[in-house]
C-alpha cells in the first residue's frame, strides 16, 4: 500500500525551540526533508504544487522531495481513491448522511462480519 502521505499543514515546525535536531541529524546531513520551514521524514509523501512528492535521500545524505515512480504514483492514487471510498461508506447510506453513533455501529457491524469470516476459514 502506498504511504500516508501528509499536507503542508503537517509537518515539524523548525522556529519551535523544542525541534529535536539530534533524531534528525547525522555527521552534520539532514535525515529528512525540509518545505515551508517545517521538517518531515524520509518517505512522507507530500502533495507540492497538486503533485506528490516523496521525501527521499540524496547521495550526499540530505533530504530531498522527489517525484514518485510510476508504480508509487499508482498506489498513490489508489490509495487515495480507497481512502475516499471507506468516507463515503462511513458517512452515507445511499444520498442520506448519517450522524456519528449510527456510523460507528455499521463500524463495529463490519468488524464482527469480517472476524467471523476470518474465523470460517
Amino acid at each position: 500500500m502506498a504511504t500516508d502521505f501528509v499536507e503542508a499543514k503537517d509537518g515539524v515546525n523548525l522556529t519551535d525551540n523544542n525541534f529535536p535536531w539530534h533524531l534528525v541529524m547525522d555527521r552534520g546531513k539532514i535525515l529528512g526533508c525540509i518545505y515551508d520551514n517545517k521538517h518531515y521524514s524520509l518517505g512522507s509523501i507530500l502533495v507540492l504544487e497538486s503533485l506528490p512528492r516523496k521525501c527521499g535521500q540524496a547521495s550526499d545524505r540530505n533530504g530531498v522531495w522527489q517525484q514518485l515512480s510510476e508504480s508509487e504514483l499508482a498506489l498513490f492514487k489508489q490509495n487515495i481513491e480507497s481512502q475516499q471510498q471507506l468516507e463515503r461508506e462511513s458517512t452515507y447510506i445511499g444520498a442520506e448522511p448519517i450522524n456519528r453513533e449510527e456510523a460507528r455501529l455499521i463500524r463495529y457491524l463490519r468488524r464482527v462480519k469480517e472476524f467471523a469470516e476470518k474465523s470460517q476459514e
